[in-house]
């Protein structure tokens, strides 16, 4: 009898063992969701009735799925892309990747890497994205406009690329030499006048330049032959004649009641109106000094000469700052015209270098130690003919003659296409990015000279050869003040 029911129970214990074991939960939650739920409902056993057949599960085993994520891709499973549309979409959400989850294999290095690749091109896209260009920008003024706000015939003009014929005063008048001959005219009103003329034995008028703002109605005009002389334009009359002997002239510009003019010999003279005297010789430069400029603040002078030299001068200290040392020398390879300190940054000053160097150069003269160079450089392989920083905004103008061959075996072809693109032009670049954000064909032949005016908004350029001057509206003010000044002014008409 012990027998019997030894059998007996021998064929129910692991039909019974299989029924009961519940799945870990490790082994559940390896492959289903913990929100999951398996529930298994067995037959209750009758020992006397049921020996005999086999144990099945009454209610078959009901699984929930609440993942939503596919473990496994089946044969009947319809595919991600049905249309070109979903295509469309899948493929730009990374969507046709490997991207099926499974429970034993890993995610494959393809799916990796185009994961990264979405990663990368999403970072790429937010980066990349360009901000609006500020009012004040000259993108949204000269670059939206891309054309000239004044045209004035100027014939008879001096060809000479290093002369300065044209100046502009806070009076809003603008002044233009004429061979022998000085004009200015009244922007407002637009009436002109013969100011004065030099004399055969002078020669003909070189530069020119406008008071400041306490003395607007000054005008300084330096001969070839090295004569200066100071005009009241508003009562039209001369006020002093300093005659020099023998050397000619260069650039001038003045600071407050000190006028500081180049010379062909090297030297730079400073007269005083209040004296009506001379009152300093700078010795530094052994070439014609080209570029005269003053800083904002007035305490120092940047000159260039012809062979590509740039001395700055303290004004407070009467030495030359970079006389002490070789090393420490600004050194264009062409002969620096062009000069502009920062108005909103102390000691910054950009000089622009003539051919063969037909560079922009940056310097922090606040910083200046021995061997030290510019800290931006901005190459063009075209002539730079004048230089000026925006009143408003982190920008820097510069004028262009001529551009030249450009061996492809030194430079980048790049280079060479922007050299053609600012031939005769007028470009704009922002700072200290140095990049070229505006560029504006101004004249058909090079641009000798420019001035800006008084508000800093507008400039205007002068080509001897093509014997035109035009102003260009470049920037706005903070306050948009005197928006439309100028745009009623597309006429053309002469100075003379």
């Amino acid at each position: 009898m012990s027998s019997k029911y030894d059998s007996i129970t021998d064929a129910i214990t692991p039909t019974c063992a299989t029924i009961k074991r519940t799945p870990s939960r490790a082994s559940v939650s390896s492959t289903y969701s913990t929100r999951k739920r398996r529930r298994v409902s067995v037959a209750s056993l009758h020992l006397g009735q049921d020996l005999a057949r086999p144990l099945v599960p009454e209610t078959p085993i009901e699984e929930i799925n609440g993942d939503r994520f596919v473990t496994v891709r089946t044969s009947t499973s319809f595919p991600l892309n049905i249309t070109p549309r979903t295509n469309r979409i899948a493929k730009a959400f990374g969507l046709l990747d490997d991207r099926v989850l499974s429970p034993t294999n890993s995610p494959s290095l393809y799916s990796d890497r185009c994961f990264r690749s979405l990663l990368r091109r999403s970072a790429s896209e937010l980066f990349s994205t360009s901000r609006a260009a500020s009012l004040l920008s000259a993108k949204a003024n000269l670059g939206a406009r891309n054309h000239f706000v004044l045209a004035l015939d100027g014939p008879g003009m001096s060809t000479d690329l290093f002369a300065s014929p044209m100046a502009w005063s806070h009076a809003n008048c603008i002044g233009v030499a004429f061979k022998y001959d000085v004009y200015f005219q009244d922007l407002e009103s637009r009436a002109v006048v013969h100011l004065c003329r030099s004399s055969l034995s002078d020669g003909t008028v070189h530069s020119i330049d406008w008071g400041g703002k306490a003395k607007p109605y000054l005008l300084a005009l330096g001969t070839t032959f090295g004569d200066v002389r100071v005009m009241d334009a508003e009562k039209g009359m001369q006020l002093v004649d300093w005659v020099d002997d023998g050397h000619g002239m260069g650039g001038m510009h003045w600071n407050g009641d000190v006028l500081a003019v180049g010379r062909a010999g090297g030297n730079v003279t400073l007269f005083d109106i209040r004296m009506r005297a001379e009152i300093a010789n700078i010795m530094g430069h052994k070439r014609r000094v080209h570029g005269v400029k003053w800083s904002v603040d007035g305490h120092h002078l940047a000159t260039g000469d012809d062979s590509g030299i740039v001395h700055i001068w303290d004004h407070r200290a009467s030495n030359l700052l970079t006389n002490g040392d070789k090393n420490i020398r600004m050194k264009h390879k062409g002969p620096v015209k062009a000069l502009s300190w920062s108005p909103w940054q102390h000691g910054l000053l950009a000089s622009g270098g003539g051919s063969p160097d037909g560079a922009i150069h940056i310097w922090n003269t606040g910083k200046m130690a021995p061997s030290s160079g510019p800290v931006h450089t901005i190459p063009l392989q075209t002539t730079i003919t004048s230089l000026h920083w925006s009143l408003h905004c982190k920008e820097l103008l510069s004028t262009h003659g001529s551009s030249w061959a450009v061996p492809q075996i030194n430079v980048h072809p790049a280079a060479h296409a922007s050299a053609v693109g600012v031939e005769n032009s007028l470009a704009v670049h922002s700072y200290p990015s140095c990049r070229q954000i505006v560029n504006v064909k101004a004249h058909s032949a090079p641009v000798g000279h420019s001035c800006m005016a008084p508000d800093g908004c507008s400039v205007f350029t002068v080509s001897p050869k093509e014997e035109t001057i035009k102003m260009f509206r470049v920037w706005s003010a903070p306050d948009d003040k005197d928006k439309n000044e100028g745009s009623d002014m597309t006429f053309k008409s002469t100075i003379r």
